[in-house]
């Protein structure tokens, strides 16, 4: 057995392992980002003073929106008055600072790292195959 059958096997296990892993990683991004839902912008009146600190908000259906005052949110409102977050119509009282969870963002570039690592190691199963 010579080097380039070696190569060849080692690439074709490559090649399959990269290409199942990133169908599967795909289909968990798309699983992810879906069941993370719809957050809509909103900006939130910080309530330092209140007993525990919070923030409202008005939502587009005109209702009234209230979540205490987390850390991270202090931290972006800073000395300011509002702060622009995230909500969840079906989750009251859920805010973010970021529209999307990182999570499906992840699985899709573990998805497109594994594609790569598919599709590079078939080009060099096929070279390899084109000069045997």
């Amino acid at each position: 057995m010579d080097a380039s059958h070696v190569i060849g096997a080692i690439t074709e296990i490559f090649s399959w392992i990269g290409l199942g892993a990133a169908i599967v990683l795909g289909l968990a991004a798309i699983v992810a980002r879906m069941a993370d839902g719809t957050w809509v912008p909103v900006r939130a009146f910080v309530l330092p003073e209140a007993e525990p600190p919070a923030i409202r908000w008005f939502s587009a259906g005109h209702e009234v929106g209230h979540a205490l005052l987390t850390p991270e949110v202090r931290r972006a409102a800073g000395d300011a008055d509002e702060v622009d977050v995230f909500t969840n119509p079906r989750r009251p009282g859920s805010v973010r600072l970021q529209q999307h969870s990182p999570l499906p963002r992840l699985l899709g570039w573990g998805a497109v790292a594994f594609a790569a690592l598919g599709i590079i190691s078939s080009v060099t199963q096929l070279v390899l195959v084109a000069l045997r």
